[in-house]
C-alpha cells in the first residue's frame, strides 16, 4: 500500500494550460505597456472619455464630455458602455487585490483608466486567442505556439490592443470573424470537396457568426472594415458556404439588426442636452444630432464622398506595403508570403489579407491603424511560415543523419572522408539556418523594445497633468478656493482626460479647455501649454515628448572588459510646460514712472501688459510656502 504518486495530466488538461499560458503570454505583453505608457492620445480621446462618463456620471448624460467637445466625426457609445461595464468590476478587483491605488488615495481617477484598458486589452487577446486555436485544429500545436509568439514579440499589435480607438473594437470583432470563417473553411474542404457540396444543405453556424460580426464591426464601430467582408463574402460564395439567396438574405437581417442597435444607442447619447443644463447647447454637437443618429454612415459620408479625410495627409497606393505592413510585422514579413506559399490551406487567409489592403490603399489618407484587421490574419500565415521552416530544416538534417548511420552499416561503420566531409558540412549549414531562425525572433524583440521605448515618451501632456495634480494637492492644503487649470491643444492631445482628473470635484480643481482667452483675465492659477512663455504667468516644471531616434553608446562589462555597443534611442525635447499664475500685487508708482530693467513695474504706454501701479510676484502665500 504505497502511495500513488500525482496523477499526470490529460490531453485536455495539457491542451487548457497550454492555451491559458500562451494566452497570459499576449496579455501580459499587452499590459507591461499598459502600466508603462497609461495615457491616450487624441485619437483615442473620444472612446476613452465616454467610457469616464459612463463610469462616473451614469445616466447624467447632460455631464458627459462629448456635449462640449463631439470631435471631427460622431462616434458610437456601443463600445464605451460594453468597456464600462467590464471595466468597472475589474477596477474594484485591482483595487481590493491593491494591484490599483484608490481614487482616493491616487486623487485622481488614473486607476480606473488602466482598468479600462486592461479591459479593452484582455477582450483583444480573447479574440486572439480564438484565432490561435483555430490555427492550433487546423495545422497542429507548434503552428499555434508560433502565432503566440510572433504576436507577442510585434509592437504594434500589442501596444494598440489596449487602445480605446475604434479600429481596436473593431478589431476583436474581425478577428473573431475571420476565425470563424477559417475554421469553417477547414473543416468544409477536409470533409468533401466544395465542388460536390450541396448548396442547398444548411449554413454552418459559424459562417454566419462571421457574417454578423464583420457586419457589427463595420455598420457600428469602422465602416471602412466593409472591405474585409467583401472578400470574406466573395470566399464564402466561391466555396458554397452560402448560396446567393442565402448570403442576401442573412447579410440583411445582420445589417439590419445592427443598426437599429446603434441608431437606438446613439441617438439617444447625442441627444442635446435639456437647457437647464449646465452642459453645451446644441450648438457644439454634430448637425442633426436631434434627430436620428448612425455615427459610422457620418464618418462613412466624411471619409469617402466628402474625401475630407486627406486632408490629415496622404500617403501613396504603396505605403501600406511598403511601409506600415513591414514596420508592424518586422522581421516576421518574409514569412507571410512564404507560409501562403508552403501551405495551400493559408492561401485564403493570405488573399483575404492581400485584397482587404489592396483596396484601402485607393483612400488617399493612410494610417496603420486602418488596416489592424490585416494584421492576424498575416501573422497566421507567418505561424505557418515558421513552422514549415522550421519543419523543412529539420526534416533535411534527419535525412543527413539518417543517411550517415546508412552509409555505417553497409560499409561497417567506415564512411569515406568525402562523404563525411559533406554530410558535415550539411549539418553546419543547417544549424546555421535554425540559428538564423532564432535571430529572427531576437531582432523582433529588439524592435519591439526600440519602438516601445520612443512610445513611451509620446505623452507628455499626460505626464504633466499627473504631476500638476500631485503638486497642487500638496500646495493647496488650507486653501477654501478651486485651482483653476488650463490645459491646451499640445497638452490635450498627448495624455490629458478626464480620468486623470481629480477625484475630488470641482471643490478641489476646475478645469478648462478653451483653446482662445486671455488666461490672465480668466484667472486661472495653472496652465498646460505647449508654448514656453506665457505673459503673467512662472514656469515651474517642463515635460519632454518624443523628438525622434539616435544612436547612443552603452557601456557593457565584457569579461571584465569595459565594451561600448552602439543602441538606438529615443532623443526628446521640451514639450509640454507647467506655468503658475504670477501674484497680481498693487503698489504706489508715480504717474510717470517708466518701467524699470526688471520689469517690476510696468509704465503707461505698456499695452497688453499689466495696469499702471501693478506688478506681478512669484510670492506664494503663506500657507503655499509652509507647504
Amino acid at each position: 500500500g504505497g502511495r500513488a504518486g500525482p496523477r499526470a495530466m490529460g490531453p485536455s488538461a495539457r491542451r487548457l494550460a497550454s492555451d491559458l499560458a500562451l494566452d497570459a503570454l499576449v496579455l501580459a505583453v499587452a499590459a507591461a505597456h499598459v502600466f508603462l505608457a497609461p495615457y491616450a492620445k487624441v485619437e483615442e480621446s473620444f472612446n476613452l472619455q465616454a467610457t469616464h462618463d459612463v463610469m462616473y456620471h451614469g445616466w447624467d448624460l447632460a455631464s458627459y464630455d462629448h456635449h462640449a467637445f463631439p470631435g471631427v466625426v460622431p462616434r458610437t457609445f456601443i463600445g464605451a458602455i460594453a468597456l464600462a461595464a467590464l471595466a468597472k468590476p475589474l477596477h474594484v478587483a485591482l483595487v481590493f487585490l491593491r494591484v490599483l491605488d484608490s481614487d482616493e488615495s491616487r486623487g485622481t481617477k488614473m486607476g480606473a483608466q488602466i482598468a479600462a484598458r486592461l479591459a479593452l486589452a484582455t477582450v483583444t487577446v480573447a479574440a486572439l486567442g480564438r484565432m490561435r486555436r483555430v490555427l492550433r485544429s487546423a495545422f497542429g500545436e507548434a503552428v499555434g505556439v508560433a502565432f503566440a509568439c510572433v504576436v507577442a514579440s510585434q509592437f504594434h499589435l500589442t501596444f494598440y490592443a489596449s487602445r480605446t480607438l475604434p479600429n481596436t473594437f473593431a478589431l476583436a470583432l474581425t478577428t473573431l470573424a475571420a476565425a470563424d470563417w477559417f475554421e469553417a473553411h477547414v473543416e468544409r474542404t477536409s470533409s468533401s470537396s466544395s465542388s460536390s457540396r450541396d448548396v442547398n444543405v444548411s449554413v454552418d453556424a459559424r459562417d454566419f457568426r462571421a457574417v454578423f460580426l464583420l457586419t457589427a464591426s463595420f455598420v457600428i464601430f469602422r465602416c471602412d472594415t466593409v472591405l474585409l467582408l467583401a472578400p470574406v463574402g466573395a470566399h464564402m460564395l466561391r466555396t458554397r458556404a452560402f448560396s446567393l439567396p442565402q448570403a442576401v438574405n442573412w447579410g440583411a437581417r445582420c445589417v439590419a439588426a445592427c443598426l437599429a442597435i446603434t441608431v437606438a444607442v446613439d441617438t439617444a447619447m447625442w441627444a442635446p442636452p435639456s437647457e437647464t443644463s449646465d452642459a453645451s447647447g446644441s450648438s457644439a454637437l454634430w448637425p442633426g444630432s436631434e434627430g436620428i443618429m448612425w455615427p459610422e454612415g457620418r464618418v462613412f459620408w466624411f471619409n469617402t464622398y466628402e474625401n475630407k479625410s486627406k486632408e490629415w495627409g496622404v500617403a501613396p497606393f504603396r505605403w501600406y506595403f511598403t511601409n506600415a505592413l513591414p514596420r508592424s510585422l518586422g522581421t516576421w514579413t518574409p514569412f507571410v508570403p512564404f507560409g501562403a506559399a508552403a501551405e495551400p490551406k493559408t492561401r485564403p487567409v493570405f488573399l483575404v489579407a492581400l485584397c482587404f489592403v489592396a483596396a484601402y490603399s485607393f483612400l488617399p489618407h493612410k494610417e496603420l491603424r486602418f488596416v489592424f484587421p490585416a494584421l492576424p490574419l498575416c501573422d497566421a500565415c507567418a505561424a505557418v511560415g515558421v513552422v514549415e521552416a522550421y519543419t523543412r530544416l529539420g526534416s533535411r538534417q534527419k535525412r543527413v543523419s539518417k543517411k550517415r548511420r546508412d552509409d555505417g552499416r553497409r560499409k561497417g561503420s567506415k564512411t569515406s572522408d568525402v562523404e563525411t566531409k559533406k554530410n558535415d558540412e550539411r549539418r553546419r549549414k543547417n544549424a546555421l539556418g535554425v540559428f538564423l531562425l532564432l535571430g529572427v525572433a531576437a531582432v523582433a524583440v529588439a524592435a519591439h523594445a526600440v519602438f516601445a521605448s520612443a512610445a513611451y515618451r509620446n505623452y507628455p501632456g499626460g505626464e504633466a497633468f499627473a504631476a500638476m495634480h500631485a503638486a497642487e494637492t500638496r500646495a493647496r492644503l488650507g486653501r477654501e478656493t478651486p485651482t483653476r487649470v488650463h490645459v491646451d491643444v499640445a497638452a490635450a492631445q498627448t495624455g490629458v482626460s478626464r480620468f486623470g482628473e481629480s477625484v475630488f470635484g470641482p471643490d478641489a480643481f476646475v478645469y478648462s479647455k478653451q483653446e482662445k482667452g486671455a488666461f490672465v483675465e480668466t484667472s486661472f492659477d495653472v496652465l498646460l501649454s505647449g508654448e514656453p512663455h506665457v505673459p503673467g504667468y512662472d514656469v515651474i516644471a517642463t515635460h519632454e515628448g518624443y523628438a525622434g531616434m539616435a544612436f547612443s553608446g552603452r557601456r557593457l562589462g565584457v569579461f571584465g572588459v569595459g565594451v561600448v555597443f552602439p543602441w538606438l534611442a529615443p532623443r526628446t525635447t521640451p514639450a509640454i510646460w507647467t506655468h503658475r499664475r504670477l501674484r497680481f500685487e498693487t503698489v504706489s508708482v508715480p504717474d510717470e514712472a517708466e518701467e524699470t530693467p526688471d520689469g517690476a513695474f510696468a509704465s503707461k504706454e505698456s499695452e497688453g501688459g499689466p495696469e499702471r501701479g501693478a506688478r506681478w510676484s512669484t510670492e506664494r502665500t503663506e500657507t503655499e510656502r509652509e507647504t
